[in-house]
């Protein structure tokens, strides 16, 4: 296993846990109790705040916000400048099975560009969120998004477009 890779002014926060094989870029900060598993790749000018799971083989782009108690599970993906309220939750595992079949068919999420996902939402496994793509509060994420657009609901449904004046 590679050592643990730290960019120049990286900030870690009391009882926050990083294992060996993660490599974090410079000028980021990982909060509080956050805990950050091996393979792990995070960008620059990142915040992982408090409580902040990151599984592991998860790449996170640059001046990517991932705010408190969200957990980020393996094999997901997040694009430059994505931000993540807190509570968010994604997930890899549509068999929860006990068969070491579904090892062949675990995928994380990707998280587009730009993108924004509400407190406390639910992205499913394999789920694609698209570019500038905003996700409402309690969202539940069942299918890929188009970009630039709104989404919410149970499961989440397009609302509108993104207004031109949110965008990066």
């Amino acid at each position: 296993m590679p050592a643990l890779e730290l960019g120049d002014q990286v900030t870690v926060g009391s009882n926050a846990v990083l294992y060996a094989g993660a490599k974090i870029g410079h000028s980021t900060l990982v909060a509080d109790l956050a805990s950050v598993r091996e393979n792990v790749e995070i960008g620059n000018e990142c915040i992982v705040g408090r409580g902040v799971t990151v599984e592991n083989h998860v790449k996170i782009g640059n001046r990517v916000k991932i705010q408190s108690n969200s957990y980020i599970t393996a094999y997901t993906e997040l694009e430059d400048f994505v931000f993540i309220a807190p509570c968010v939750t994604t997930t890899n595992d549509n068999f929860m099975g006990r068969t070491e079949e579904r090892f062949d068919k675990i995928k994380g999420a990707t998280v587009k560009k730009g993108a924004r996902v509400g407190g406390a939402s639910i992205i499913l496994p394999g789920i694609t969120i698209a570019e500038e793509t905003f996700v409402a509060a309690g969202a539940l994420v069942t299918k890929d998004t188009e970009p630039e657009t709104v989404v919410k609901g149970l499961p989440a449904k397009f609302l509108k477009q993104v207004d031109k004046r949110e965008l990066l």
